[in-house]
């Protein structure tokens, strides 16, 4: 069985002689984290790597890499190359949505900030989770009677 990557991360980090990139990283969620994924396995999926510069006017810019217009799918990084990286919890959230906006814009995809599991709606409770058989029997008794 072969394993597939199906869970992905914000992550902001700095590549040697490429500068900062903002992307996702993915990764098995069953074998391994994204700490995991950085910092322990030899390479790594990166997908839609944006680059991260400093405007003075604008403060920190996000644009697309070149080479999002050489690829559709994720790129692959060799480990020893990162110098730092920042998970998504980490990022500021103007960064956080510049990405998610040229997300959706180049590539036409709308994902949530962050991939979870699907929540489950809350039912609303009754006052009480206990049924008393004995005026469950009483009622339909009175309900046989008015027939």
């Amino acid at each position: 069985m072969k394993l597939r990557q199906n869970a992905r991360e914000l992550v902001l980090l700095e590549l040697s002689n490429t500068g900062l990139l903002l992307g996702e990283v993915r990764y098995n969620k069953q074998t391994e984290t994204v700490a995991f994924a950085l910092e322990k396995s030899a390479f790594f999926d990166f997908y839609f790597p944006c680059s991260v510069s400093f405007d003075p006017q604008r403060g920190p810019v996000v644009h697309p890499h070149i080479i999002n217009t050489m690829t559709t799918s994720s790129i692959r990084i060799q480990r020893d190359r990162v110098n730092f990286f920042v998970l998504s919890a980490d990022i500021s959230p103007a960064l956080k949505a510049q990405y998610m906006e040229i997300l959706n814009q180049v590539a036409g995809i709308h994902q949530p900030e962050q991939p979870s599991q699907p929540a489950r709606p809350r039912q609303p409770r009754s006052s009480s989770q206990v049924v008393d058989i004995i005026k469950l029997r009483e009622k339909k008794d009175d309900s046989k009677d008015r027939t």
